[in-house]
């Protein structure tokens, strides 16, 4: 506790600010922010999150262990390249003539190839005595510092040529055989996969602090080292930082089946077992030993006296009985004596270590572990895991506690309930940060990664990172990812900010998950599209789309969000006609009306008014252009769909229901006249699908019908019961069309879901 105590004295702290993670396998290069407390990553299935966590944890574990496929596929071939030169080899290079110029090219080659990993630090002026290693000027004041890991399989000359001549040797007996026989090594690579140890060890560098990503990101680029650059010594990064990581899918729940199936002791449950790692390390102390809890000392040591003493007298008749045999002789010992020894933490290694009282009242009411609910003990299990991480932290067992410590979780949500996602972050973050009375220096950092809107929602964007893939292309040979900052996505328009992050809570939208989005205007739209997209569009049905149930008039606040996510998104938003009506004090109103042709109607969507097209007048929107329909901005597709003419009808109609109701009149009319297998004819529909059938069966013109039904539809009409009528009515396979300008857009959006040439989705 000395060395704690001499740290918190200290002024200052110093926290992990920027993470640059390259060349690490699908990783090309990729930067993330790190927040002072809390940094959520978000994104699609297999984007990227697990790989930027792996990467924190191998480059910085204690014992890095790394094989061939943690490195990037883009560097296999020059790899592959290079082992083709070393089986060449004639000769042992430790014997042969020196071509140092080759061997330090290849030693480049070699080099450049590995995966990265650059650490920004933060620390203040009081710190100095923690990073002095790592800088690399003389006069400091506080400020960014900079590490690099790096995974070397040589070092040095002499590293390589070792490295090449050991291939050569495993290579020699198979290289005549081809590729198509298997044997092993095919290659470089392959070689690896066997011996991964030969894929050396992670060398510590520092950085110069004047070129960094954080102040200096308009001039900012990764700093390439000489060859001839030497390592920091590994230790004095250890004494800077801490990782641990809790893992997902922590094979919950089998402890009951597993103890059931045994006929041998039982095994202990979840939370037992993080009580008894925790005690083992920091508990487990015998009576004579040097401990900081005396009361435990004196409870063992006196357990101890009185477990012996009782032990001997339980064995004392069995021992007078080995007597009769001549035991003990004269020259053996004399008398047997039992000295017990009790681990403290051993006391807790059984099956009912942990109970649970049932109630308050009651004493004998307990059950054990297993017997309770698996999110309650996997939540108890978890938090008691981030509490022991701390006093891990605290009490080291040598020297000072780390300034800088990072816990990462990866997907806590697994098996806790959407309850206890909500505030996880917040809980989990004051488990693993020091208080003022432990430590006012230190500070911990959480990083966890999610596919749950709940927990990625409870938090403000300014601690999200979507991490997002990028296909490849032209300028990129293979698929990689990139991690988005969503804490400036909206620039410094908190209105918008806020706006966006109470929708996203309220409606729990899995956007930051999705592969595509469709923003729709209404319950109709939400409850119908999906369903046409299942029945109408097979490949789209399998993409993960999010859909996003908010209107013409506030759709275009998210335009900043949807910017960074560049996912491929549909706007499908009614058409909105007003007329401008002056009233007789001569102020000026839009008044919904209904779309007859009439000249001079306007838009009222303020979504299409302020973000695309960007026109007013209702003609503009009549025959639009593909460049009207599709906005592009910052790599991002927004297709926009909004109510065209229908040309079975002869009419333009205004809303979803008015579009869906003209583009099926052959269908609703048909309704009436329904008959069951027997003949009979059928009831006719009631409540709001009823009216609309009544418009349909007496209305005389489609223009007359257009009108009727936008009266209806902006009286006492009940849209979510006519969109609930459709749905039943769609689920049982009617032959309902979809709208032509929604069918239109669902068509654009999975095209664009299909994986082009070379591109990985």
């Amino acid at each position: 506790m000395d060395g704690q105590a001499q740290l918190t004295s200290s002024a200052g702290s110093v926290t992990l600010r920027y993470v640059e993670l390259s060349q690490f396998r699908r990783i090309a290069c990729v930067g993330l922010d790190v927040d002072e407390k809390t940094t959520i990553l978000v994104g699609a299935n297999n984007s990227g999150k697990t790989s930027v966590l792996s990467a924190l944890r191998q480059f910085l574990s204690d014992s890095p262990s790394f094989n061939a496929y943690d490195i990037s596929l883009s560097q296999w071939r020059c790899l592959r390249d290079l082992g083709k030169q070393w089986e060449a080899l004639a000769e042992d290079p430790a014997t042969a003539a020196p071509t140092l110029e080759t061997w330090q090219e290849q030693l480049k080659i070699l080099r450049n190839a590995m995966p990265v990993l650059d650490l920004w630090f933060y620390a203040e002026e009081g710190m100095y005595h923690r990073v002095a290693p790592f800088l690399t000027k003389f006069s400091w004041t506080g400020g960014l510092v900079g590490v690099r890991l790096r995974l070397e399989p040589a070092s040095s000359i002499e590293d390589i040529q070792k490295l090449a001549w050991r291939y050569r040797e495993a290579r020699f007996p198979v290289k005549d055989l081809g590729s198509s026989s298997q044997a092993w090594p095919i290659d470089l690579l392959d070689y690896w996969h066997r011996f991964p140890a030969d894929l050396g060890r992670v060398q510590v560098y520092k950085l110069d602090s004047d070129n960094n990503p954080v102040t200096t990101t308009k001039t900012y680029k990764a700093p390439v080292l000489d060859t001839d650059t030497l390592p920091v010594e590994r230790t004095h990064l250890t004494q800077l930082i801490r990782v641990d990581f809790v893992p997902a899918q922590r094979g919950l729940g089998g402890e009951e089946s597993e103890i059931r199936a045994s006929s041998s002791i039982q095994r202990v449950g979840l939370f037992s077992n993080q009580l008894l790692k925790y005690a083992r390390q920091h508990l487990n102390i015998a009576s004579t030993g040097h401990g900081h809890r005396a009361d435990l000392i004196e409870a063992v040591a006196s357990a101890q006296s009185d477990l012996d003493k009782k032990i001997h007298d339980a064995l004392a008749p069995s021992v007078a009985d080995v007597k009769v045999l001549g035991y003990p002789g004269l020259h053996d010992p004399q008398e047997i004596l039992f000295r017990t020894r009790i681990q403290t933490a051993d006391l807790l290694d059984h099956a009912t270590a942990v109970q649970y009282k049932m109630s308050a009242d009651t004493v004998d009411d307990l059950l054990p572990e297993h017997s309770i609910g698996l999110g309650y003990q996997n939540l108890q299990s978890l938090s008691y895991q981030l509490v022991s991480f701390k006093a891990s932290r605290l009490n080291p067992s040598q020297g000072s506690p780390v300034p800088v410590h990072i816990v990462m979780i990866e997907e806590p949500e697994a098996h806790l309930h959407v309850q206890v996602q909500r505030i996880f972050p917040d809980k989990a973050y004051k488990l693993i940060n020091p208080s003022e009375t432990e430590a006012p220096s230190l500070k911990s950092q959480l990083l966890i990664s999610t596919h749950s809107s709940h927990l990625a929602h409870a938090e403000s964007f300014a601690r999200l990172r979507y991490v997002r893939r990028v296909p490849k292309s032209s300028d990129l040979n293979m698929a990689s990812t990139e991690i988005v900052n969503l804490g400036d996505a909206f620039g410094s328009d908190n209105e918008t900010r806020l706006f966006a992050e109470r929708y996203f809570r309220v409606q729990h939208t899995d956007l930051l998950f999705a592969d595509a989005a469709i923003f729709v205007e209404g319950t109709a739209e939400r409850m119908l599209v999906p369903l046409f997209i299942e029945r109408m569009y097979k490949t789209l049905a399998t993409r993960y789309v999010s859909f996003l149930d908010i209107g013409g008039s506030h759709a275009h606040r998210l335009k900043p969000l949807i910017e960074r996510l560049r996912l491929p998104t549909i706007i499908i938003t009614d058409i909105d006609p007003v007329e401008v009506k002056t009233n007789e004090n001569g102020e000026s109103s839009s008044v919904a009306v209904a779309n007859c042709g009439q000249p001079g109607l306007k838009t009222g969507n303020a979504t299409l008014t302020k973000w695309h097209p960007l026109k007013n007048d209702l003609a503009d929107f009549k025959s639009p252009s593909i460049e009207n329909l599709i906005w592009t901005g910052s790599g991002c597709k927004v297709r926009f769909a909004w109510q065209l003419p229908v040309s079975a009808a002869n009419f333009w109609p205004s809303s979803f229901e008015d579009s869906l109701i003209l583009s099926n009149i052959p269908w609703f009319k048909s309704l009436p006249n329904r008959e069951d297998q027997t003949g009979k004819k059928l009831k006719h529909p009631t409540g709001a699908l009823g009216s609309v059938v009544r418009k349909v069966v007496a209305s005389q013109s489609d223009e007359e019908l257009g009108q009727q039904l936008h009266t209806l539809m902006h009286g006492s009409f009940s849209k979510g019961d006519f969109a609930a009528t459709i749905f039943e009515y769609l689920a049982a396979g009617e032959p309902i069309g979809c709208p032509e300008y929604i069918a239109n857009a669902l068509d654009w959006l999975q095209n664009e879901l299909e994986p082009k040439a070379g591109e990985t989705l």
